[in-house]
Formats: structure tokens, sequence, C-alpha cells
């Protein structure tokens, strides 16, 4: 019963403008971007990426560094998934993304996260 569930999967709208699953890297990708993946730094962005066969996928991570609370961390989660769905903002095809927040990302107004993540993500 509860295999054929999981084989079943269903992409839902999320109301949070969560990134489907079928975009989300998952946690092996995830260590072997960290461990091999290529770098660029934004000012309030460290992006880490791996040239990856297949469909783009994307996952933010924030640390205890940048916001204490886990409500904050997954607050800023939220806005940065929102920033990238509201212009659907492209990754080139085949590449495997991971933002990671700096300190003083919780602060900003949503419109200069916006910019921020579009000028980073044409580079």
């Amino acid at each position: 019963m509860f295999l054929e569930e999981d084989e079943q999967r269903v992409e839902r709208k999320s109301p949070f403008n969560m990134l489907p699953h079928s975009q989300r890297i998952n946690t092996s990708l995830f260590k072997e971007i960290m461990e091999k993946g290529r770098f660029s730094h934004g000012n309030l962005f460290l992006f880490r990426f791996v040239k990856y066969e297949g469909k783009s996928r994307l996952s933010v991570s924030v640390s205890k560094k940048v916001a204490k609370s886990a409500v904050d961390r997954n607050k800023i989660k939220r806005r940065i998934y929102s920033c990238i769905k509201k212009d659907e903002i492209n990754i080139k095809p085949g590449f495997s993304v991971i933002l990671i927040a700096k300190k003083g990302l919780e602060k900003l107004d949503f419109a200069v996260l916006f910019d921020e993540i579009k000028k980073n993500f044409v580079k």
C-alpha cells in the first residue's frame, strides 16, 4: 500500500511558492556539489554549482549563523524560492545549483533580494 503511493507521487502546488521536488537537489547530490562543485561569490550568496545531466536543480541553504531560529531560516528560504519562481529565473539546463545565504540577508527588502538573485544568475 505505501509503496504504491510513493511510486505515484504527484507534484503538488505548495502554498509557499516552493520548487517542485523534481527541481530540488536530493541529499546525495547536495553532498557531491558541496565537495566537488565550483563556486561563485555574490554580496549575499555563495553559489555552488556543478554540471549535471538532466534537468536543472536548485537548493537553498541557510545556516544558523545567518538566522538562529528555524522559523527565520525557513522564512528566508521561502523568500528565495519565491524570488526564483516570481520571474521564472531560469537556470541553464544541466546545472545543479546550491545558494548558500550569507549574513545580512534576513534584513533585506524583497525587491533587493530579487535583484541580487537575478544579477547572480546572469553570471
